[in-house]
């Protein structure tokens, strides 16, 4: 009689697989948790939202705009429709530090010294920007873009 050859895994075999499963979690595990990462998505997202709206509200529309201001403490962004504030977005510094650019200085974002304020026409275009857009940079990295048509996007200004 002959004996049958049983097919599987040895130990060995699963205990490497599992290791090597270990190891590779415990790479990755960082970008999954790094709380940093996930305020800075999250504040990314509700800025874009929120600038969207804005270019949303300004068509057909005149005296529109969005401002950004800093106390030290907390970064808000505002909209404002005929110079009543109508929407208030606010993001503690020490979670996400929030930079821009000044109107007309190009692709780079430095400190926010003094408030912004972005008008839009009422083509839902911003005024006054010059033609590489109105970057947004989120702790230290261009995050966002508002181009001169007005319409916010992730990622740099080119």
């Amino acid at each position: 009689m002959a004996l049958k050859k049983m097919d599987g895994f040895t130990i060995i075999e699963l205990v490497a697989v599992l290791l090597l499963v270990g190891i590779l979690a415990s790479l990755s595990i960082g970008k999954v948790t790094d709380s940093a990462l996930f305020d800075a998505r999250i504040a990314t997202d509700v800025i874009i939202a929120e600038l969207r709206a804005v270019q949303q509200v300004a068509m057909g529309r005149s005296l529109v705009s969005i401002r950004i201001g800093t106390d030290g403490v907390t970064t808000t962004i505002s909209q404002l429709v005929s110079g009543a504030t109508t929407s208030t977005r606010s993001f503690p510094t020490n979670e996400v530090a929030i930079t821009a650019g000044s109107v007309g200085s190009g692709t780079t974002c430095g400190s926010i010294s003094s408030t912004i304020t972005l008008n839009f026409d009422s083509a839902g275009e911003i005024e006054a920007v010059d033609d590489d857009g109105f970057p947004i940079c989120l702790n230290g990295e261009s995050s966002l873009c508002i181009s001169p048509a007005g319409f916010a996007h992730q990622g740099e200004c080119l």
